[in-house]
C-alpha cells in the first residue's frame, strides 16, 4: 500500500511538471555547443562569445509552420546582425548609443509582431544590440569581424530550428491540430458536466480554452500556406480536419448555451485519441458526429452514440482555403500592425522609452555592466506570454536572484575555464529551451548562469564571477524598475481607442460576409477571408490587453462575449450549406451589423458610450429560412450591450428593447 502510495504521488508530480521538448534541447545544445565550441577553439573565446550570442535565435520560432519560420527566422538573423553592428557603431557616445537602441527596440518590437513570429519578442534582439553598444569602441574592421561571428552563430541557430523539416515537414502544425482536439475534448467533458448540475465557471474555462487553441490552431495553418497557390496534401487534409472540428466544437457550444440533453460521453475520449493520432502523423479513422457541411448535430436523445465513420464530404475541401484569409505582403501586415485597431504601436513606444532611458541610466552610472539597464527595461516589458507587466517583473527578479545565488555559490568552489565555460554554458543554455513558454522564473533562472560565464569570459581581466553576478542583479532589478515606471508613468497600457477600433472593425468586417452569404446563398470567399483576418486582429487585442496592464481592469473579459460573438456568426457562414437566396434579408443584416459596428466606436462593450450609440429601438434581422442566424446575430448585440456571459440555458435577447 505504501508503494502504491509514493507511486501515484509520483506521478501526481510528474504530471505537474511542464512538457519538456526534448527535441528542441537537442538541436539547441548542438548548434550553441559546435558553434561556440569552434569559435572559440580557432578564434577564442571572446569571439566564442559573439557566435554564441548570435546563437539567440533559436529563442524564436519553435511553434511556427516551417514553410514560414524559414523565411522569417532569416530576416531575424539579418536583424541581429544589424543590431549587433549598429550597437557597436554607436559604442563610446552617449546619445548615439541612446538613439540606436530606442530605435533598434522600437522596430524590432513592430518587425517580431508583423512577423507574427513566436518567441520572446524584441528582448533578445535589445540585449544584441546594448551588448554591443556598452563594449569598448573598435574600428570598423573589429566590428565587421565581430558581426560576422554573430552571423555564424545566428546562421547555426536557423539551421537548427529549421533540421525538424527533413523529419516530420508538417510536425508543428500537427501538433497543433493536436492540442486543439485535446482543448474541445476538456469543454465537451465540461459542457456535459455542467449539464449534470456542476458549477457554469467550469464551462467557461474550458470554452476560452477550446476556442483559443482552435484559434491558434488555423493561425498555424495559415502560417503554413506560404506563397504557393496549391497546399501539400497533408495540410489539405490538416485543414479539412479543422473544418470538422469546428462542426464539433459549434455543437458543443450550442449544447452548452441551450442546456437540454448532454454532450455523448464518448466525444471526450474519441477526441483526445484522435489528436494522438494527428500528432503521431496519421488522420482518424472516423468522427464522434457527422460534419458535413449544413449537418451540425443539435444534442438531444442521442445518448452516448458511438463514433460514427462519414466519407470526407467533398464540400470540404471546396471550402479551401476558408477561413484562411488570402495572403498578403510584408508592407500590408505591417499597415496591419500600424493601424488604429493594432496594440503594437504602443508596446513599442513603451519598450523604446524605457531602453532609452535605461541606456542613459547605465552610461551615466558606475555600473560594472550597463547594458544590462537597458536589457531589464526591454525585458520587464518583454517575453512573458499572457502575464502582466508586474507579473514578468516578478518572475525575473526571482529568476535572477537564484540564477546569482547558483553562480556565486558555484564561483565560491570552482572557477572555470575555457572549455568548463563552453560546457556548461551549452548545456544549461539546451536545458532552458526545452522549457514551455510561461516558464518564464525557470527559464531566467537558467538563463542567468549562461549570461554570466558569457560576460566573464569576454571579459579577460574582469573582477570575476561572484562580483559580476552580484552587478548584475543590481543592474537588471535598476532596469526592471525603470520599465515598470515606464508602463506606470509613461505608456500606461493600450489606449481604450485602439481596444474600440478593433471590436468595431471586426464587426464591421462581418457585416459584408454574413450579407454576401445571404445574398447568394454562400460563402463568399473575399468578405468571408476579410472577416476572420479582422477577427484574428480582435484575437491579438484581446491577448493583448492584459499582458500590457499593470492592474487586471477586466477588459479582456468585457471582450471575450463580442469576440465569441463574431466567431460563432462566421462560424456559422462557414459551415452552413448551400441556402435559397435572400437578398432582402442579406442587406438587412448588413445594415444591422454596420449600426453595431458604429456604435462599438464609442466606447467598450457594455459601456455607457456604447449603448447610449445605439439606436432604439433596434429590430434583430430574422431571416425566414433559418433562425439559427437571428439567435447569433441578438448574442452579438446582447455581447456589446451587455459583455456579462449568459447562463447556461438562458434565452437570448428579444428584437428591441
Amino acid at each position: 500500500m505504501v508503494i502504491t502510495a509514493i507511486t501515484r504521488k509520483a506521478h501526481r508530480w510528474r504530471a505537474a511538471l511542464p512538457a519538456l521538448d526534448r527535441w528542441r534541447a537537442v538541436r539547441s545544445t548542438l548548434a550553441f555547443g559546435l558553434c561556440f565550441g569552434v569559435v572559440t577553439a580557432v578564434a577564442g573565446i571572446g569571439n566564442g562569445v559573439f557566435a554564441a550570442i548570435g546563437c539567440y535565435v533559436d529563442a524564436y520560432g519553435a511553434r511556427d509552420p516551417y514553410p514560414r519560420r524559414g523565411p522569417v527566422l532569416a530576416l531575424l538573423c539579418g536583424g541581429f546582425v544589424l543590431a549587433f553592428t549598429a550597437g557597436s557603431l554607436a559604442a563610446g557616445d552617449a546619445w548615439a548609443m541612446t538613439a540606436v537602441l530606442a530605435v533598434v527596440a522600437v522596430t524590432a518590437t513592430l518587425v517580431v509582431r508583423t512577423l507574427h513570429l513566436s518567441g520572446p519578442g524584441s528582448y533578445f534582439v535589445v540585449l544584441v544590440s546594448a551588448l554591443a553598444a556598452f563594449l569598448p569602441p573598435v574600428d570598423l574592421a573589429e566590428t565587421a569581424t565581430r558581426a560576422g561571428y554573430v552571423a555564424l552563430g545566428a546562421s547555426a541557430s536557423w539551421l537548427s530550428a529549421m533540421s525538424g523539416r527533413l523529419v516530420r515537414p508538417y510536425g508543428p502544425e500537427e501538433r497543433s491540430v493536436a492540442a486543439a482536439f485535446r482543448s474541445v475534448a476538456a469543454f465537451a467533458d465540461a459542457t456535459r458536466r455542467a449539464a449534470a448540475g456542476h458549477p457554469p465557471g467550469d464551462t467557461t474555462t474550458a470554452q476560452r480554452s477550446a476556442y483559443t487553441a482552435v484559434h491558434a490552431t488555423w493561425s498555424a495553418l495559415d502560417d503554413a500556406l506560404g506563397r504557393r497557390t496549391a497546399p501539400a496534401p497533408r495540410r489539405l487534409a490538416l485543414h479539412a480536419l479543422m473544418l470538422r472540428l469546428e462542426v464539433v466544437l459549434d455543437t458543443v457550444q450550442n449544447a452548452a448555451e441551450r442546456g437540454g440533453e448532454p454532450v455523448p460521453a464518448a466525444w471526450g475520449p474519441w477526441l483526445r485519441g484522435a489528436a494522438a493520432t494527428v500528432r503521431a502523423g496519421r488522420t482518424p479513422a472516423s468522427w464522434p458526429v457527422e460534419t458535413g457541411v449544413g449537418a451540425a448535430w443539435s444534442p438531444g436523445g442521442a445518448g452516448d452514440r458511438t463514433p460514427a465513420s462519414p466519407a470526407l464530404p467533398e464540400s470540404v475541401h471546396a471550402l479551401w482555403p476558408a477561413p484562411l484569409p488570402p495572403r498578403k505582403s510584408l508592407g500590408t501586415e505591417l499597415r496591419l500592425v500600424l493601424s488604429s485597431a493594432s496594440p503594437a504601436p504602443t508596446v513599442a513606444l513603451r519598450v523604446g522609452l524605457a531602453v532609452a532611458v535605461g541606456t542613459v541610466l547605465g552610461w551615466a552610472l558606475p555600473l560594472m555592466h550597463p547594458a544590462w539597464v537597458a536589457v531589464g527595461a526591454a525585458a520587464a516589458l518583454q517575453g512573458g506570454p499572457g502575464q502582466q507587466p508586474s507579473q514578468r517583473v516578478g518572475s525575473r527578479f526571482v529568476g535572477t536572484v537564484a540564477g546569482v545565488v547558483v553562480t556565486v555559490l558555484v564561483a565560491q568552489v570552482y572557477r572555470p575555464g575555457v572549455w568548463a565555460t563552453v560546457a556548461l554554458a551549452t548545456v544549461v543554455h539546451g536545458v532552458s529551451r526545452a522549457l514551455p513558454p510561461g516558464s518564464l522564473l525557470a527559464r531566467t533562472l537558467l538563463n542567468t548562469p549562461v549570461a554570466l560565464l558569457l560576460v566573464n569570459a569576454a571579459l579577460v581581466s574582469g573582477p570575476g564571477l561572484g562580483p559580476l553576478a552580484a552587478y548584475r542583479l543590481l543592474d537588471l532589478t535598476l532596469g526592471m524598475c525603470l520599465g515598470m515606471a515606464a508602463a506606470l508613468l509613461l505608456v500606461r497600457g493600450v489606449p481604450l481607442r485602439r481596444v474600440c477600433a478593433a471590436v468595431s472593425a471586426a464587426v464591421s468586417a462581418t457585416g459584408p460576409a454574413v450579407r454576401e452569404r445571404l445574398r447568394t446563398g454562400t460563402a463568399h470567399a473575399v468578405s468571408e477571408g476579410t472577416a476572420w483576418q479582422r477577427t484574428a486582429d480582435l484575437w491579438t487585442m484581446h491577448a493583448s490587453v492584459p499582458a500590457e496592464e499593470i492592474r487586471s481592469t477586466g477588459t479582456a473579459d468585457r471582450l471575450w462575449p463580442t469576440l465569441l460573438a463574431v466567431r460563432r456568426l462566421l462560424s456559422w457562414n462557414l459551415l452552413g450549406g448551400p441556402t435559397p437566396p435572400a437578398p432582402d434579408d442579406g442587406a438587412r443584416a448588413g445594415v444591422f451589423l454596420h449600426v453595431l459596428a458604429g456604435a462599438a466606436r464609442a466606447g467598450l462593450p457594455g459601456s455607457p458610450g456604447l449603448r447610449s450609440a445605439l439606436p432604439h429601438p433596434l429590430r434583430i434581422p430574422e431571416p425566414a429560412h433559418d433562425p439559427e442566424l437571428h439567435r447569433r446575430l441578438a448574442a452579438l448585440r446582447s455581447a456589446l450591450e451587455r459583455p456579462a456571459p449568459p447562463s447556461p440555458g438562458a434565452a437570448p435577447p428579444n428584437d428591441a428593447h
